[in-house]
């Protein structure tokens, strides 16, 4: 049996398909800040669905939440959060997938916002409730950056490219927030 973390197993899973994908393909990466990866995406991944058919390539991003857990096992190597692979069937086309993708980074425009929440209420987002954060981020086009699990800081920082998707981001992170209370408190009653 191998016991891993999930960001181990998604880098394992990611390894796996660019080994297949090696098979036929060529395989290049490009570096790109983390906190940008699902704003690069946009909304339901539209930006990228368009530049992989646009160019005949196959994009895979790491995990969005590699620095959570902390936690590496002994003997393992994390894979690089900023790194993005990119598949093609030459490299031609990952050239212009690495130049699509430069383009969009540089017309992102960024929108911030901070908010206070109590921190055991992120420790149990953390815990519990990551995939449908994750499901909030993609729909939005935006990133949610929490501190480590157990840290203690109850600053979560959410970033966007449009203030509305930022603030419906908030306010879908508020609602787990707020979900997850109702249940406990429902629980104790």
């Amino acid at each position: 049996m191998f016991l891993s973390d999930k960001g181990q197993t998604v880098l394992w899973e990611t390894k796996y398909r660019l080994t297949l994908g090696q098979l036929k393909r060529h395989v290049d990466a490009i570096k790109l800040e983390l906190t940008m990866h699902t704003l690069v995406c946009g909304r339901t991944r539209k930006n990228i669905k368009l530049i992989e058919a646009a160019t005949g390539t196959a994009i895979y991003f790491p995990p969005p939440f590699p620095r959570i857990f902390g936690y590496t096992p002994p003997g393992a190597n994390r894979r690089s959060e900023d790194e993005v692979y990119i598949t093609g069937d030459t490299p031609e086309q990952i050239a212009r997938a690495k130049q699509k993708l430069r383009e969009l980074v540089m017309g992102v425009k960024i929108y911030v916002k901070d908010v206070v929440v109590n921190s055991s209420k992120i420790d149990n987002i953390l815990l519990d409730r990551l995939d449908k954060v994750r499901k909030v981020m993609e729909m939005n086009g935006s990133y949610v950056l929490f501190p480590q699990l157990g840290s203690q800081r109850g600053l979560v920082r959410i970033q966007g490219t449009e203030v509305l998707h930022v603030e419906r981001t908030v306010r879908e992170i508020m609602a787990l927030v707020g979900l997850r209370n109702h249940l406990s408190c429902f629980s104790l009653c």
